[in-house]
């Protein structure tokens, strides 16, 4: 399965970032470019499938 980044910003500006499709730590290192590029992490939340060995999901709060 490929990977699918999902980038959503609010009406305030604030970014949501989700990856999908994604195991291991592969997650960090598909988003770190873009956490880097839009400022920084202000909050990161994984989601229960983060733990499995199958999927990874992955959901970041990024304030611009």
């Amino acid at each position: 399965m490929n990977s699918e980044i999902i980038i959503n910003v609010d009406a305030n500006g604030n970014f949501t970032i989700e990856v999908k499709g994604s195991s291991g730590g592969n997650c960090l290192s598909l988003t770190k470019p873009l956490e880097e590029a839009l400022g920084g992490v202000d909050n990161r939340e994984f989601k229960p499938e983060y733990r499995q060995n199958s999927q990874i999901h992955q959901q970041q709060h990024l304030n611009h």
